[in-house]
C-alpha cells in the first residue's frame, strides 16, 4: 500500500483476533537493498492474532531495492555505516508507527519489531531509544549499532522489553562477532532475552524460523 499522508510506504494485515486492544501490532523492518515484501511473508508463519505492517525504507537504490541508511567503504575496504542518517531513519520509523497507530485506531495495542540485518539494527536502536513505546523485539542477523542508542537508561526503563535475537555463525556479511558484542550489552542491562545461533549464513533459516515461531506464540500467552 501507498500511503499520501503517512511518511513511509508500507504493506499491511489486519489482526484475526480476540485479543482486541491486546493484538500486538508487529512492525517488520527490512534489510539493506530489500523491500517492504521481504518479511511481509513471515506472517503466514506466525498467528493470524497480531497486525502485520511492513514498512519500506526511503533510501531508493533502484532495481526495486531500498535502504534505511547508506553503507560506505574506506580506502581499506571497511565497512562504514552512514549514523547520522541511521539515527534519522530511526526516528522517521518511530513517528511513522505513532501516526499508523493513530491513524488505524490502535493505539493502545502493544507495539513489537521485527528486523532483518540493517532492519535489525534499527529495531535494536528503536527499543532501546524507546523502551516504553515497544513490548518484543525480534533482531535477526543484525547487531547494536552504538553510534545510534543511548549511553545510559533510567532504572527500569527496559524491565519490560523482551528480545529474541538470531544470527548465522558463517554469516560473512555481519559477522557473528557483532551478535555477541550486543549479547554483553543486553546482559549488561538485565534485559529479558533468548539468544539463538545457526550453522547458516545471513538469512533465516528453517531451524531459526521454527525457533522464532515458537517463541512469538509463548509471547502472545501472555497477552
Amino acid at each position: 500500500m501507498s500511503s499520501t499522508t503517512l511518511p513511509l510506504h508500507y504493506v499491511q494485515q489486519a489482526a484475526s483476533s480476540k485479543f482486541g486492544t491486546k493484538a500486538p501490532l508487529l512492525v517488520m523492518v527490512h534489510g539493506y537493498g530489500s523491500h517492504e515484501n521481504d518479511l511481509f511473508g513471515l506472517k503466514d508463519y506466525l498467528s493470524p492474532d497480531a497486525h502485520y505492517v511492513s514498512v519500506r525504507a526511503p533510501l531508493n537504490l533502484g532495481f526495486g531495492g531500498f535502504a534505511w541508511y547508506p553503507i560506505n567503504f574506506d580506502n581499506l575496504g571497511k565497512k562504514e555505516s552512514d549514523t547520522i542518517q541511521a539515527a534519522e531513519s530511526r526516528d522517521l520509523l518511530m513517528r511513522f508507527i505513532k501516526e499508523y497507530k493513530a491513524a488505524n485506531n490502535l493505539e493502545n495495542n502493544p507495539v513489537w519489531l521485527l528486523g532483518f540485518s540493517q532492519g535489525a539494527i534499527l529495531s535494536y536502536s528503536l527499543a532501546l531509544n524507546y523502551p516504553e513505546q515497544f513490548k518484543c523485539v525480534m533482531p535477526l542477523s543484525g547487531y547494536i549499532l552504538k553510534e545510534i542508542v543511548p549511553t545510559t537508561f533510567k532504572e527500569g526503563a527496559l524491565r519490560n522489553i523482551s528480545f529474541f535475537i538470531s544470527h548465522g555463525q558463517e554469516d560473512d556479511v555481519i559477522p557473528i562477532a557483532a551478535p555477541r558484542q550486543g549479547l554483553a550489552v543486553l546482559e549488561q542491562l538485565k534485559i529479558n532475552h533468548i539468544y539463538r545461533e545457526y550453522p547458516q549464513g545471513h538469512g533465516i533459516g528453517p531451524e531459526n524460523l521454527q525457533d522464532l515461531k515458537t517463541w512469538f506464540f509463548k509471547e502472545l500467552e501472555k497477552i
